[in-house]
């Protein structure tokens, strides 16, 4: 059996095949012609290959959907779980050729453990990558409805402004139009609009909210455990601690950026309206932790309880106590 691992960004992907010891790797572009050429790579071996990658989101999804429609065995595996296997190997170095090595020898563990089928690619509908690429666009013009506010008050021109203020209208109606368009997508499909009314049950998230963990986070059957889910979204603490020298304890902020931005304001509106998120916020104060501490603890509850309203499928419960 052959395995091959691939790590992929936004422009390229790297992938390493191996076999008894011995490594074949390549780099490509990650386009439509960069896969053909990947295919072509790929027939220099009449062996079976099993494949295995991260899910990294957008730039995953169009490589992930060829091998699967081309028979080909894939499994798609949570970034926390290869960063772990690689500790375990005591994997000094870090490149990307490096990282495309250890993921193929993460798929060969997958298959020796009977463990490849719970990780095994399941194309999601059509309607959830639409989501997920409509957000991405919802995201990038509520930064240029931002930038474009900054220049208008900082601009005393009154032509320029005339100009800026236009340009702002035209954003504002692009947002307008593809929320309509997510919320249309979010009909079309129901398992995306159950789990958008789940979340909303819980007080401090809304309808935006909602959409972003749904694009961000994804599939939360990749996730094990609260803590993995925290630890992609970098929210989980970082302690360190070396011999005599002591450090105070900190996010890691080693997961996904935009996931916790998107959880900061849900945040403080909770500490306001949701009285479990209050509560934590205030003990967390008591022991005398920094607000910027306490809020940054309110986003990492708020977002374990979407995990468990989106895992077990039932709304928010205030009076919810776990026993």
């Amino acid at each position: 059996m052959f395995y091959c691992g691939i790590d992929i960004s936004k422009l390229k992907f790297d992938a390493a095949i191996v076999h008894d010891g011995v490594i074949k790797t390549n780099t490509f572009n990650n386009t439509i012609a960069g896969i053909k050429s990947f295919y072509s790579w790929l027939k220099g071996s009449d062996h079976e290959i099993i494949f295995c990658m991260e899910a990294t989101g957008i730039y995953s999804d169009l490589l992930a959907k060829k091998l699967h429609h081309s028979g080909y065995q894939l499994a798609v595996v949570n970034p926390i779980k290869t960063h772990n296997f690689s500790k375990l190997e005591m994997q000094r170095n870090k490149t990307d050729l490096i990282d495309s090595q250890m993921i193929a020898r993460y798929c060969r563990y997958l298959w020796n453990e009977s463990k490849f089928e719970l990780n095994r690619y399941k194309p999601k509908s059509k309607y959830f990558e639409k989501l997920q690429y409509l957000f991405t666009r919802l995201d990038q013009l509520k930064k240029m409805q931002t930038q474009e506010k900054n220049r208008i008050e900082a601009c005393s021109d009154k032509s320029i402004r005339r100009m800026l203020k236009t340009m702002l209208n035209n954003i504002s109606k692009q947002i307008e139009q593809v929320e309509r368009q997510i919320r249309l997508c979010q009909k079309q499909d129901k398992l995306l609009d159950k789990q958008s009314k789940l979340l909303t049950s819980i007080h401090g998230v809304g309808e935006i909210t909602s959409w972003a963990i749904l694009a961000y986070v994804g599939d939360v059957s990749l996730f094990n455990s609260s803590k993995q889910v925290t630890s992609f979204a970098g929210l989980n603490p970082r302690k360190m601690e070396s011999g005599t020298s002591l450090k105070k304890s900190c996010l890691s902020k080693m997961g996904h950026r935009r996931l916790r931005r998107s959880l900061y304001m849900p945040a403080l509106v909770a500490i306001k309206h949701n009285p479990v998120m209050l509560k934590h916020y205030e003990k967390l104060l008591a022991k005398g932790k920094p607000k910027k501490v306490a809020i940054c603890a309110v986003m990492r509850k708020l977002l374990v309880v979407c995990y468990g309203v989106l895992k077990s499928g039932k709304e928010f419960d205030v009076n919810y106590r776990a026993q």
